[in-house]
Formats: structure tokens, C-alpha cells, sequence
């Protein structure tokens, strides 16, 4: 088995792993760099920071689109930069083979590989944090489409709805997502700026990670929202299984791993509004095996490919 480095690149954090032998053996988390021209450079950074003589290949996974096999990031709405050709740049700075490719694409083939979704046919990975990310398992290979296949966040929830970062109206992340959960709380400590989710979550900046945690520990009102993005999440979900089929449908990301107070209402509604509902069955919808490290390790996995043959880039280094 080759010693590999996976590097998940998302819209605030980048998390880097060493494997061997399908075991993450060292790790090192960093900020996403806020600087277009800083996105190779921060890969590269990161390999280096996980760095042994013995590894063999690098794997990317970055939030938005990418253009594959190539390994270009052409642009997304939370990572900086357009037409950065990461894999050319951090092939030519560590001199092995790098495969690059969208981050919820390596995510969905960690959780198919070594995760929730082993053992499946055909998997959805839906990805729930800075924004709704996914990928598509058919019959054991990722479908990417021309190359950007799996951007569910930004189907059309509601014409003329909120603003996305995307720069279009009513994309599904907008209600159904970290910043929509931030959204939800800070309009109710405007509106009730004494009582108790304002004490519980103090004066400072709101995160999605407070509201879950707020609502994980009994808040009651927090609970409510939680429950009102995991409705909006279900909707989707239930778009995407009506499309799609799946035979599992694995949650990650920084919502998705709160469990519960977000599937539990997403299945509900995806459950009542599954077209022929009761005549079939709804596929699991469940939690990521591997957590927030899916798309690193995932990555990871893509570049053992590649180092072993199994697969093959045009022009990657021998």
C-alpha cells in the first residue's frame, strides 16, 4: 500500500492527512487562505507539513468547481481564486504525482471506500456546512459529469429567494446550511436581544457549531432552528432521491455530524413528500462514517489510486 497525503481545501478550513495502510497516521489543520494567489501555495504548505520521504502521491478535494482530470479550480463561492491550476503547481513543488478534484467528490469516495456508504452500489454523498456540496457513486465510480456534477446546494429552491454567495436567488443552501442556521439565530437575537438563546450564545459572533451545540444541550429555541434547516435540508433530499435512487445517502460535513437534530426532521419531510412515498421505501439517510476527515482521507485514497495505476491522469508524473 502506498503512503499517501489527502488535503480537503473548504470554504474556512483546510484539513491535510498522511495514510498508510487506509490508517490516517498524522494530520495538520490550518485556516482556508482568504488570498486568491494563496491557494496552491497553502496546499503546498500543507503537504509539506505532513511530509515523509516514503509518500507517493498527493490528493486534493477543494470546494467548488474543478475541472478534472486537469486539476484546475475554476471558481467556487467560498474559496478564493479563479483558474488556479493547483495540480500543476503542487506537482511541480513536491515532484510526485497530485490528482485534484472537487472536495465533496473525495469525501463521497472515502465514505464509499472505508465509510458509511461500503458496501453500497450507488451513493449520494450530501455535504452540509458553509454551504450544500455532493457527489454521486454509480455502480462504483464517481459520476462527474464534464466535470462539475454534485453542486445540489445551488439547485433552485425557491425563485426570487435569498441571495446565495453564488450570486443567484433561492439555491437550496440558503436555507438549508451553516449560514442559514446563523442567519436564523441572529434574526431571533435581533428580534429578542434578552432572551435565552442571546444568553446562551453571548454578544460575539455567531457560528452554526454554536447554534448545534446550543441546541444539542437543551436550548430549546436553538432546537428549533436546527429542526427548521433540517426540514429545508429534507426538501432537497427528497428532490435528490426522486432524481437519483440511491442506495444510501451519507450526510458529512460540520452540520451533518450533529446527527440527529438535523436528519431526524430531514427524513420527516423527505419521508411525506417522497413522490409514490407509499409504495416505496426511503433510503437511509445517515451520518458520515469518517467525519470531518472524509475529504481529506478520501483524497488520499484518490492519489493511492493514482499512484498504483488503478487510475490514470493525462500528464501526471510517472
Amino acid at each position: 500500500m502506498a503512503t499517501t497525503i489527502g488535503i480537503d481545501l473548504g470554504g474556512t478550513k483546510l484539513l491535510a492527512v498522511r495514510m498508510v495502510n487506509n490508517e490516517v497516521v498524522d494530520e495538520v489543520r490550518v485556516s482556508t487562505p482568504a488570498e486568491a494567489d494563496r491557494l496552491s501555495a497553502a496546499a503546498v504548505e500543507a503537504s509539506r507539513a505532513v511530509w515523509t520521504e516514503d509518500v507517493g502521491g498527493i490528493g486534493i478535494g477543494v470546494a467548488g468547481l474543478v475541472q478534472y482530470p486537469e486539476g484546475v479550480f475554476v471558481w467556487g463561492p467560498h474559496v478564493a481564486g479563479t483558474r488556479v491550476p493547483v495540480r500543476a503547481d503542487v506537482e511541480a513543488a513536491m515532484g510526485v504525482p497530485v490528482v485534484v478534484d472537487n472536495d465533496a467528490n473525495t469525501g463521497a469516495w472515502g465514505e464509499y471506500l472505508l465509510g458509511a456508504g461500503k458496501g453500497s452500489d450507488s451513493m449520494l454523498l450530501v455535504t452540509l456546512g458553509t454551504g450544500i456540496g455532493g457527489a454521486m457513486v454509480v455502480n462504483g465510480k464517481l459520476h462527474r459529469g464534464r466535470s462539475f456534477a454534485g453542486e445540489f446546494g445551488h439547485m433552485r429552491y425557491e425563485p426570487n429567494g435569498l441571495q446565495c454567495d453564488c450570486g443567484k436567488r433561492g439555491c437550496w443552501e440558503t436555507v438549508a446550511s451553516g449560514p442559514a442556521l446563523i442567519r436564523l439565530a441572529t434574526e431571533h437575537i435581533t428580534r429578542n436581544p434578552t432572551g435565552p438563546l442571546a444568553h446562551t450564545l453571548g454578544s460575539g459572533d455567531i457560528t452554526g457549531e454554536m447554534v448545534t451545540a446550543a441546541a444539542a444541550g437543551g436550548d430549546e429555541i436553538a432546537r428549533g432552528l436546527v429542526a427548521q434547516v433540517g426540514a429545508a435540508f429534507g426538501e432537497g433530499l427528497c428532490s435528490l432521491i426522486a432524481a437519483f435512487d440511491p442506495d444510501v445517502i451519507v450526510v458529512g460535513g460540520g452540520l451533518g455530524s450533529v446527527g440527529e437534530g438535523i436528519l431526524a426532521p430531514a427524513r420527516r419531510v423527505a419521508a411525506n413528500l417522497l413522490h409514490g412515498g407509499t409504495h416505496r421505501d426511503l433510503p437511509p439517510i445517515v451520518v458520515a462514517g469518517l467525519g470531518p476527515q472524509a475529504g481529506a482521507i478520501g483524497a488520499a485514497l484518490m492519489a493511492e489510486d493514482l499512484v498504483t495505476g488503478r487510475m490514470r491522469l493525462a500528464g501526471a508524473q510517472a
